[in-house]
């Protein structure tokens, strides 16, 4: 099934990047949603992913909500991960990580870390919220991530 949304996007790397509602469309530099590998996808979710938070970081004023993207490799494996992240977690898993060293504190689990920053979690849902109401082409970035990361969960 191919995805019902036509949109071309001006990538910050001068690409493009559309979903096509027929192959007809495919003459186009284009890419067809349901034609790309599970690599492919990720590839695409992380293109689209950096662009989404440049442009919600552009937006905003409040450098503590900022989000930034990164690989990681947890411990015990070799194996990087991605995560994207707000600048005030960051600073508390340091802060927290810190801590431990100076034996001043335990090593928060992500929900405790959820569950202290719950305030500021609401502020980052808020602005997401009115960033994507006045901007078009965050919405737009948000469709298209949403319908790489479905069809990601079906090839899985």
């Amino acid at each position: 099934m191919k995805y019902a949304i036509k949109t071309l996007l001006r990538v910050s790397l001068g690409c493009s990047l559309t979903v096509l509602v027929s192959a007809q469309d495919a003459q186009e530099e284009s890419i067809v949603i349901d034609d790309l590998s599970l690599s492919e996808l990720n590839d695409q979710i992380e293109r689209v992913e950096d662009e989404f938070y440049r442009v919600f970081n552009l937006s905003i004023e409040e450098e503590h909500l900022k989000v930034e993207c990164a690989d990681w490799t947890p411990t015990g494996t070799h194996i990087a991960q991605r995560a994207c992240q707000p600048y005030f977690l960051s600073q508390a898993r340091n802060q927290n990580l810190r801590d431990w060293n100076n034996q001043m504190d335990v090593i928060a689990s992500p929900e405790q870390m959820r569950v202290r920053l719950a305030a500021e979690f609401e502020e980052l849902t808020a602005a997401i919220n009115s960033v994507l109401e006045e901007n078009q082409y965050l919405r737009e970035l948000n469709a298209i991530l949403r319908m790489l990361r479905e069809r990601s969960q079906e090839l899985e």
